[in-house]
């Protein structure tokens, strides 16, 4: 199957629950390869119904032979196109990691095929607690793996948390390529700073044209207006808003 970053599939599980049967799921794809999938991953954020039952039955499946059919149409909804963008910008709250993540590891293979005029990502995701960081971890680790073209890495994520760490602006990492910060962030400042072009490397002594930038977002409704009327003001330099599929609810 193909499915294009950014898509989600409707999931049907009729054995999970007594009324499961009855029931779809939206569910974004969070993998994503050049070439078709014999598997696809989804990061489901339980709460309560069909994900409170997949939670439970989560764990007895893995450590035996009990499986349980699921059937699903699919891939559904649209995926930008950003081959043509020098700066991206992706803006995610809580689960809107889900949709963030195959968009990220798309242009990253973009970039190290050479295939894309992408020069540099930054990825900032707003979360409430360290907890909620947790699922999506090995998925980011994946991305910063993944970015190895020449040594020249082009993904740096900041990590805000609204409360659970002891120190502002830490780094992680050898290449100091993630930083995690415990306040709320100033989405003026980091998108007027992106769509500057000041942040991409470029050879000294050399006119180098600045390219466009693209703004993903996939946010809870109150951040998402924010970030539009901020977008709003960027038009001028070459600034893009795409909505991705995916939009979380208030986390």
């Amino acid at each position: 199957m193909k499915v294009e970053a950014g898509q989600y599939i409707n999931l049907w599980m009729p054995s999970v629950s007594l009324f499961s049967w009855m029931q779809t799921h939206p569910l974004t794809v969070t993998s994503w390869s050049k070439g078709k999938q014999d598997t696809v991953e989804l990061l489901v954020k339980p709460r309560r119904g069909f994900t409170a039952d997949l939670l439970r039955y989560a764990p007895a499946a893995a450590g035996s032979s009990v499986s349980f059919l699921a059937l699903f149409t699919g891939p559904h909804g649209v995926s930008e196109e950003a081959s043509d963008y020098e700066s991206i910008l992706v803006l995610a709250s809580g689960s809107g990691i889900a949709a963030a993540i195959p968009c990220l590891k798309k242009m990253i293979h973009s970039y190290n095929t050479c295939t894309s005029q992408v020069r540099r990502l930054h990825l900032v995701w707003q979360v409430e607690s360290v907890d909620q960081m947790t699922p999506a971890l090995s998925l980011i680790n994946n991305l910063l793996k993944d970015d190895i073209m020449d040594d020249g890495y082009i993904l740096h994520i900041s990590i805000y948390v609204s409360d659970g760490i002891e120190q502002n602006g830490l780094p992680f990492g050898r290449h100091k390529r993630v930083y995690i910060y415990q306040e709320v962030p100033d989405y003026q400042s980091i998108i007027s700073l992106e769509a500057s072009g000041d942040q991409v490397e470029r050879l000294p002594n050399t006119w180098d044209e600045q390219g466009r930038t693209l703004v993903m977002v996939s946010t809870t409704d109150h951040l998402r207006d924010h970030i539009q009327n901020v977008v709003r003001e960027c038009l001028h330099q070459g600034v893009k808003l795409s909505e991705l599929e995916y939009q979380p609810s208030t986390d």
